[in-house]
């Protein structure tokens, strides 16, 4: 019987001693294994993937260029709309404009309806201007400056070449539509080469009048020859 007792004692110690440390010690390294790698996995794809996508992202949306103004041309300072004349039989019904900077466009170059048409080489040139000491509101040669969408203009200088026959207007001056015309710039003589001083601003178009007057006789004739040079600021 004893040998038996031992026997029994000795395989129980055994399985019990395999079974329970060889179980505790591979399911306590599988766990370890098995949870820590997903673990390590997941922040490495979830932070650092997240961060590299994120980062860049941002970087793009706050360094993208951001206009100060929606004005093509804005800033842009001097000559703005030009007319050359030299080639115009000085009958012609309109002149074009010759330049326009970015952010403007400048409108023909005509004369009022009341006034009559001559000739005259390099020119726009016209008859029936008034034989009054002032400007009279229906006889004028006029064009447009309009500002492109987003822009305004602020207009500071208009040079002229004008020219009057013998009998044609001694003065003229200047206005515009940005104050309906109400206030006109200082005189020039019928025959000169003024640079007429403007205060006109506006994000519309804006209307320019030279105006003739002082004729001593209806017959004589008044132009504006060779070249028309507006001035300014595109804002």
């Amino acid at each position: 019987m004893p040998p038996d007792i031992d026997s029994s004692v000795t395989e129980g110690d055994a399985s019990t001693d395999g079974s329970g440390d060889g179980s505790v010690a591979q399911d306590t390294g599988s766990g370890l294994h098995d949870t820590g790698a997903p673990v390590d996995t997941g922040l490495a794809d979830t932070g650092d993937a997240g961060a590299a996508e994120d980062a860049p992202s941002d970087v793009v949306a706050n360094d993208a260029p951001v206009s100060d103004s929606g004005c093509p041309g804005h800033g842009t300072t001097g000559a703005l709309v030009t007319y050359v004349l030299t080639s115009e039989p000085g009958s012609e019904a309109s002149v074009p404009a010759t330049t326009a900077v970015t952010g403007v466009t400048g409108g023909a170059l005509t004369r009022s309806s009341v006034l009559t048409v001559s000739s005259g080489a390099g020119s726009i040139n016209s008859s029936g201007w008034g034989t009054g000491a002032t400007f009279d509101a229906t006889k004028y040669y006029t064009f447009k400056v309009t500002p492109a969408a987003g822009c305004s203009v602020s207009l500071t200088k208009l040079a002229l070449d004008v020219q009057a026959s013998a009998t044609g207007p001694t003065k003229g001056d200047v206005a515009t539509s940005a104050d309906a015309f109400g206030t006109h710039s200082a005189s020039f003589t019928g025959t000169s080469a003024p640079a007429v001083t403007l205060s006109a601003s506006g994000s519309g178009a804006i209307e320019v009048r030279v105006y003739g007057y002082g004729a001593s006789a209806s017959g004589g004739t008044f132009r504006i020859q060779n070249t028309v040079t507006l001035s300014g600021t595109i804002n």
